[in-house]
């Protein structure tokens, strides 16, 4: 499960009213330019490194794997190593596939709408279809010359933090960090390509006659 967090991108920023926040005339503007080239790229691939610590279990995770996006609203999140897991999703479906290398066989979780999914707001962040405005309180921490740090909390309201860390001069995202009350994670991304042809069967699955497929 992306709990992310997504992670997102942990830079060990703190939430509280110690942090920087620069709250200037320029803030709407900049937040105006990030979405603008956002709205730009239609499609983009990079590799990550996520990292996911559960506050009341006490445990840490870490995984990479590759990112692809096509837009409007898919997704597809490999994950490569420890173990190799996918998550797929297009427009409202989600499905998420594991592979049970011991007992051999393949095990996939469907939802036809990822509103039941408890991070269906990272996935939706990642695959492209939010306006920052529209969707988020903003703060920006920080803008120096080579990256901006965003502070995020969904304007439908809940626990979840948002810190996004955009890379200059594309203003892309670079990584992602998400926390609550039970968790937080961090994704880093690297070797990002933008406006790459993608085909739309990377974003569709067909289970196999032996897949262990679970409806919800």
């Amino acid at each position: 499960m992306l709990n992310f967090l997504f992670i997102l991108f942990f830079l060990g920023v703190s939430f509280s009213s110690s942090s920087v926040c620069l709250s200037t005339p320029n803030s709407s503007h900049l937040i105006d330019s990030i979405q603008s080239q956002w709205d730009k790229v239609q499609s983009y691939q990079a590799d990550f490194k996520q990292t996911i610590v559960s506050k009341t279990l006490g445990t840490r995770e870490e995984s990479q794997g590759t990112l692809q996006v096509k837009k409007p609203r898919k997704l597809r999140w490999e994950s490569l190593s420890p173990q190799k897991s996918t998550q797929i999703l297009n427009e409202n479906e989600l499905w998420q596939i594991r592979q049970n290398r011991r007992r051999k066989t393949t095990q996939v979780e469907y939802y036809s709408n990822i509103s039941k999914v408890l991070d269906a707001r990272s996935l939706a962040f990642l695959s492209g279809s939010i306006n920052i405005k529209k969707s988020y309180k903003y703060r920006v921490l920080s803008d120096g010359p080579q990256k901006v740090l965003l502070a995020l909390s969904p304007l439908a309201g809940g626990d979840e933090t948002y810190l996004a860390e955009i890379l200059k001069p594309g203003y892309y995202l670079g990584a992602l960090k998400m926390e609550s009350p039970e968790s937080e994670s961090r994704i880093e991304f690297s070797n990002i390509q933008t406006n790459v042809p993608l085909s739309d069967s990377l974003f569709q699955f067909e289970p196999g006659p032996k897949d262990i497929v679970h409806k919800n």
